[in-house]
């Protein structure tokens, strides 16, 4: 599904620079038929019954709008590479309901950007500040995403080698346990503070990205609570299982989510 949303972001970010470029004018009937955004938009507004003399006046295409789909862009690819060169190949399956869950989100989220561009929200307020502070913490959570990534492939790889070995070659009952043990607690980077560093690093991607909108994609804000209740419930789990799984040598003090707080 990465791929689905590189492509669909992708092509988002082309279209609605387009649209921009081509000064749009700020009704929706009088806007470039072109555009796929022009098009969207006449769907979505049938899809809630507007006829074609209630249609909602709209704001001209925001260039924050290109800015936050190219950040969610870059993401996307970033993540993309990492599953196809990076990620160690294992027996694990994704279940088909989280494989459509996964589309339909990377579907979903750049075109909640790509109408929140068209419809400005209620409140009228931009916060042209939050612009280079997103894209700050943009850049901070993508290189530590990396990282940690980069720590737990590393364990994978170390751990699949360790199976592959087997316990015939182990000289000791000692060393054939270790070696039986592919598991290993992650260390270094993010992971001195928190069990589940790639998954903050995920929230503050996508707050990142609302942030680089001057506040404006709203919908975002949806996409944010769904990542961090989603990451949240996961994270949780998964440090259950490492304090079970390790026991007393696993650090007391590491949190699951947030550091120094949970």
């Amino acid at each position: 599904f990465y791929c689905v949303g590189a492509i669909i972001s992708g092509l988002l970010t082309i279209d609605t620079i387009a649209w921009c470029n081509s000064q749009a004018t700020p009704e929706l009937s009088g806007a470039d038929q072109r555009f796929f955004g022009h098009r969207y938009l006449l769907f979505e507004q049938w899809l809630f019954g507007r006829s074609s003399q209630s249609r909602v006046p709209i704001a001209d295409p925001s260039r924050l709008a290109v800015l936050s789909l190219v950040l969610f862009t870059i993401h996307v690819l970033i993540r993309l590479k990492e599953c196809v060169y990076d990620q160690p190949l294992t027996d694990a399956r994704m279940h088909i309901g989280q494989y459509a869950v996964g589309i339909v989100f990377y579907v979903v989220t750049p075109l909640a950007v790509v109408a929140d561009s068209y419809y400005p929200p209620g409140w009228g307020l931009q916060l042209s500040w939050t612009v280079p502070v997103g894209i700050a913490i943009f850049i901070y959570a993508s290189i530590h995403q990396w990282r940690c990534h980069q720590i737990l492939y590393g364990l994978r790889r170390r751990g699949l080698d360790a199976k592959s070995t087997g316990p015939d070659s182990a000289s000791t009952s000692q060393g054939s346990s270790a070696r039986l043990d592919s598991y290993a607690i992650p260390t270094g980077d993010l992971f001195k503070y928190v069990s589940c560093p790639h998954f903050l690093c995920e929230i503050l991607i996508y707050i990142s990205i609302w942030l680089a909108s001057a506040c404006q994609a709203t919908t975002l804000l949806w996409v944010i609570g769904w990542t961090a209740i989603n990451l949240g419930i996961t994270a949780r789990e998964s440090q259950q299982w490492y304090r079970a799984r390790f026991g007393a040598r696993y650090p007391r003090d590491r949190r699951a989510l947030v550091p120094f707080v949970w």
